[in-house]
């Protein structure tokens, strides 16, 4: 009788096995994330790629795909019309929707330094703001290049210079107007534009807004306030992902230009190095953690903002960044 009742225990184990506890769940498929760039792949970007190249995408289950920006492209559009979930963006653009009720939310700031300075040729005279009055500048843009007419009108009604006195044309990314004498000063990125200026030999002046009181995080990460109610740990996920990848972009430089090289157009090496370069500190300040935002900024980007005139309504500008992700991925501690 004592064997009898052993067999069936042991059947009904059998059963439980290979039909209860031994049964696993399919995984689940990865979440498709478009992340919207400001401009074309390269070294500016390097944080994405090692995070991509590294796995921690993938090991938050995200399956991401990177977008070019450029001159043309409407990143806020791309955004809001759903073809991207996240976006590399000015925070100048960010804070000029939200004045006109776009709900539009910074999530991190990357480049906590602006990288934008305006340049002029080194025997142009031209050295300060005030030399800009009856000259061509080439600044005006929309996407990607709406920062520097934005910087730009700031720091002239900051300086009380009348900016129907300069001749604001067009931004051109190839600085072939620049170069021929046509345009006067163009704004460039000190991590890309200046770099490729200085390579063909040209000695500049360089004019940088934060000098003048124009004090701006630059590259932001952004997304939707809906997507930030209906989907908060997704965004969660690729924020930490994000960061490591930043944080090991920046530990390991030389490492994220060869990761970057993978990607970019421009497969010279030695740019995209003087490009990692020129971007550790403004990424890398020494204050804070890497895409951590301080509101005493916002506000005073904002009120820059205001005071030039340059949006559409006053707002809670609160509203216009959240740091609710980046302390949950650093706990909450700034150092």
């Amino acid at each position: 009788m004592r064997n009898l009742t052993i067999i069936p225990a042991c059947l009904i184990l059998s059963f439980i096995t290979i039909f209860g506890c031994g049964k696993s769940q399919p995984p689940k498929a990865p979440d498709e994330v478009k992340l919207q760039l400001k401009w074309l792949h390269q070294a500016q970007f390097a944080g994405f790629y090692m995070a991509q190249e590294k796995g921690y995408y993938a090991k938050e289950n995200i399956k991401i795909t990177f977008l070019e920006g450029g001159q043309d492209i409407d990143i806020t559009g791309s955004i809001l019309s759903g073809k991207a979930d996240f976006g590399v963006i000015s925070p100048e653009e960010i804070i000029s929707n939200r004045s006109r009720g776009v709900p539009l939310t910074a999530l991190a700031a990357i480049y906590r330094r602006s990288a934008v300075v305006f340049a002029a040729r080194a025997d142009s005279g031209i050295v300060r703001p005030t030399d800009f009055i009856g000259k061509t500048v080439a600044a005006a843009g929309k996407g990607g290049a709406r920062e520097f007419e934005l910087q730009l009108r700031a720091m002239m009604r900051k300086l009380k210079i009348d900016v129907s006195k300069i001749n604001i044309v067009s931004y051109d990314s190839t600085y072939a107007n620049f170069y021929s004498g046509e345009t006067d000063v163009t704004p460039a990125y000190y991590t890309s534009g200046i770099i490729k200026m200085r390579r063909k030999g040209l000695k500049l002046n360089l004019i940088w807004p934060s000098d003048y009181g124009v004090n701006f995080y630059s590259d932001t990460l952004a997304t939707t306030d809906k997507m930030i109610s209906d989907n908060p740990d997704l965004v969660e996920r690729f924020m930490r992902a994000t960061m490591k990848g930043w944080q090991d972009a920046i530990e390991d430089y030389r490492r994220a230009v060869i990761v970057s090289l993978k990607y970019v157009h421009d497969k010279d090496s030695d740019m995209q190095t003087a490009m990692m370069e020129a971007m550790l500190p403004l990424v890398h300040t020494g204050e804070d953690r890497i895409g951590w935002m301080q509101p005493k900024v916002w506000h005073e980007m904002y009120g820059t903002l205001l005071a030039q005139g340059l949006l559409e309504k006053p707002f809670d500008v609160d509203q216009a960044y959240t740091l609710r992700f980046i302390k949950e991925i650093y706990g909450g501690k700034v150092k």
